[in-house]
Order: C-alpha cells, then sequence, then structure tokens
C-alpha cells in the first residue's frame, strides 16, 4: 500500500513539474525580443510597439522581432519587473524598423507609420496607418504633388491643432542625409514641403519635441561623419512656416546621437535621455526651453543603464523609456520609469496612472480635435483579433501533456 500511495505521488509530482515547465516556456516565449529601430506610439492608454530590429544574430529571431506588434496597457498600474505584453495579431502587419510614427487622423485614434526599412523589397508604401478602433492596418492614399520618398532615421512630430506631422531630416536612397521638412497632414491626407532657408544642417538620429508655442525644437543627431553638439537648437515655427537659431548655455550635454527627448511634465524643460557614446552618469539633461540652458536635474532611485536606440513617450507623470541598446534583459527590464511627479524626478519600477479626475500632460500644445472619420482603404477587410494564437497554446499543450498521463495512470493502477 505504501509503495503504491508513493507511485501515485511521484507521478503528480511529475504531472505538476511537465505542466509548471510547459506554461512557463510558453510565457516566456510571449516576451518580446529585444530590439533597436522600433516605433513606439501611445495612443488610448495603451504604448503600441511596432517591429524594429532586433538585437540578436538569430535570423529566426530577427523575422519574428520585425513582426511583432504588441502594446503595454497604461490604463492600470503596473511592475516593469513582470510586464503584462498584449500582443496583436501579425497577420498584415508591416515589417518596419527605423520608421517614424505618430499619432493622429480625424478622431486621433489612428497610428502612423512613415517611412523606414522594410525586409520586403516589394513594400514601396511610404505610409501605413493602424486604426486602433477597428483593429486594421491600411495603406493610406496621399496626395503626393512633390514627389516624397521615403525616408529613415528621423523623428515624426504631430501638431494635434493642425493635424499635421512634421518629418525632418533622416536618411534616404535618394537624398542620402537631408535636411528638408516633409508635411503629413493626417486629416486631408496630403503632403507638403516646409521651408528650407535657414534649416539645420542635414542630420539623423536627432531629438525633436514640440512645444507649447507651437515650435519644434531640433538639437544634436549625426551628420554622417560624427555625433554633433548640443550648444545650439534649432526652432521650426510651424505656424509661420520658419526657421531661428539659438545658442545656449549651463552645464551641455557631450555629443551625442541616437538619444531621447521628452517635454517634462512642466511644460518647458526637455528632457534628454541615452545616446551613442555616452556613459551612466551622463546619460540625462534637462533643457529649460525659457532661458535655454542646460542642467542635470537631482535625481532619485537606481540609475539604469544608458540606453540608445531606444524610444521614449511621455504617460502621465513618467518618462516611459522601452527597449534600445545598453542593457541587459536577464537583468534588467525591457521598460524604464522615470517618475517625474511634481518636478521630483526619481527612477522607479511602479508606474501608476493618472487619476481619471485629472488631465493627461501631453507633448502636444493642446488637446487633439475631434473630427468625424473618414473612409480609406484598407489591407483587410476583416478586422484582426487582438488574441494571439500563442496565449492558448500552454493550456492545449498542458492538457494533451496531462491526458496522455491519465491514460498511463489508468493503464498501470486501475
Amino acid at each position: 500500500m505504501l509503495i503504491r500511495s508513493l507511485k501515485w505521488f511521484l507521478l503528480w509530482w511529475m504531472i505538476l513539474q511537465i505542466i509548471f515547465e510547459v506554461v512557463k516556456s510558453q510565457v516566456k516565449s510571449l516576451q518580446p525580443q529585444e530590439r533597436i529601430s522600433h516605433t513606439a506610439t501611445y495612443i488610448n492608454n495603451k504604448l503600441y510597439i511596432l517591429g524594429g530590429e532586433s538585437i540578436t544574430t538569430n535570423p529566426t529571431t530577427n523575422e519574428i522581432a520585425l513582426k511583432e506588434f504588441f502594446y503595454l496597457d497604461c490604463s492600470k498600474s503596473f511592475d516593469t519587473t513582470n510586464l503584462s505584453w498584449e500582443f496583436l495579431s501579425n497577420i498584415q502587419v508591416p515589417t518596419r524598423w527605423s520608421a517614424a510614427s505618430a499619432k493622429g487622423g480625424i478622431n486621433n485614434d489612428t497610428i502612423f507609420i512613415y517611412g523606414g526599412f522594410s525586409n520586403d523589397e516589394n513594400d514601396l508604401n511610404l505610409v501605413y496607418t493602424y486604426n486602433t478602433k477597428s483593429d486594421t492596418w491600411i495603406i493610406p492614399k496621399i496626395l503626393n504633388n512633390f514627389n516624397i520618398t521615403s525616408k529613415k532615421n528621423l523623428e515624426a512630430i504631430i501638431n494635434y491643432n493642425d493635424g499635421k506631422i512634421y518629418l525632418f531630416g533622416g536618411t534616404s536612397d535618394e537624398l542620402g542625409i537631408s535636411n528638408d521638412m516633409v508635411i503629413l497632414d493626417t486629416i486631408n491626407l496630403v503632403y507638403n514641403i516646409g521651408n528650407l532657408t535657414n534649416a539645420p544642417t542635414p542630420r539623423f538620429y536627432y531629438g525633436a519635441t514640440l512645444l507649447p508655442n507651437q515650435n519644434i525644437i531640433y538639437f544634436g543627431g549625426n551628420d554622417g561623419k560624427e555625433a554633433l553638439d548640443l550648444d545650439v537648437v534649432y526652432l521650426y515655427d510651424t505656424i509661420n512656416n520658419i526657421w531661428n537659431t539659438n545658442k545656449v548655455t549651463g552645464l551641455i550635454p557631450s555629443k551625442r546621437y541616437l538619444f531621447s527627448t521628452v517635454l517634462g511634465s512642466d511644460g518647458r524643460g526637455i528632457i534628454i535621455f541615452g545616446g551613442f557614446n555616452v556613459v551612466n552618469t551622463d546619460s540625462l539633461y534637462i533643457l529649460d526651453t525659457i532661458n535655454l540652458e542646460w542642467y542635470v536635474p537631482n535625481i532619485t532611485g537606481q540609475l539604469p543603464a544608458n540606453r540608445y536606440n531606444h524610444k521614449a513617450n511621455v504617460i502621465g507623470n513618467f518618462m516611459v523609456v522601452s527597449f534600445g541598446y545598453g542593457y541587459q534583459q536577464e537583468k534588467e527590464s525591457d521598460i524604464l520609469l522615470l517618475n517625474m511627479t511634481n518636478e521630483k524626478y526619481e527612477w522607479s519600477i511602479v508606474f501608476k496612472p493618472l487619476n481619471d479626475t485629472l488631465p493627461l500632460p501631453s507633448t502636444s500644445i493642446s488637446s487633439p480635435p475631434t473630427m468625424t472619420q473618414t473612409s480609406s482603404p484598407t489591407i483587410s477587410s476583416e478586422p484582426q483579433s487582438n488574441i494571439s494564437s500563442t496565449t492558448i497554446k500552454p493550456i492545449i499543450i498542458a492538457g494533451v501533456l496531462v491526458g496522455i498521463l491519465f491514460i498511463i495512470l489508468g493503464y498501470l493502477f486501475l
């Protein structure tokens, strides 16, 4: 009797171990690949991540990373040590890295993806859009009277007052490194060209942020030879279509590119983080846009490893940094959080959304306009499911294994 009970105990222990290992391995597979050059777009309390280039050398995982499309739910609190990503269907998802993205469209519920690289040689589309309401990818028909070509390694800055995305500089096969300003009207779906007089020198991997006065500020980057200084800033007036140049003072950061920029919660300080060839203690600065002065803020919390070729978004009171080079996924989260509450900066692992009664701060100058949605040609006439097939895979596998083991048990002991 004792031997029989021991056998039952061992077999049940084996069953539980197998179920645990299967579920653990499948859950781990749902974690996204480490990546660079992805897009990160915040819309409707979700941070959407598209594509990017895999850091791994495995060509199979590289292909997976390029096709991955997922989001992080920011409507509720989360811990960066235990992130819960939601993967969307990869059917019809464009493969893109080094592209530019922004929220736009008539109802501001659409993600616009411009330019970038594709692993599909036949994919010559300049723009893709993703409608977050219908879960559909669209190739919009945009009036192009200026022979706009695809550019890469640039930033997309949206002005919600006019629904236009401003695309400065970057690189292209036709123009090389450029300093032109492409303007994409996301409401009327038409391209325009900005003024080139007094424009910055050609560059890519720069920093750019929209200010409350509807100027876009640009600085740093790479001109194809070296990293550029951050002692000069360039202001593009989106209302009057003119450029201005200003010298800055203070504790000027070292030359850099592939860094991120966001407008802080005070509406006047631009926070830059990371950059290529930058050390940890030199990774974060703030530019006071009123005094045009750089300074290093007092920051508490555990100092993270420097990153570059990452993305940063303002979500509530947090600067949310996603992926990039410079950290080890096994030791540090894909997401970094800088709490900016009351202009007291703290690196944190816990995200807390703002109270529903409080307005969300934004890098835009006003709330997006509300308009009526118009129809556009879609890639797929059927909405894609938000539920990935990999979500239920662990349950199916575990169930099959348990069934097989029960058959064995019945054969041996019944």
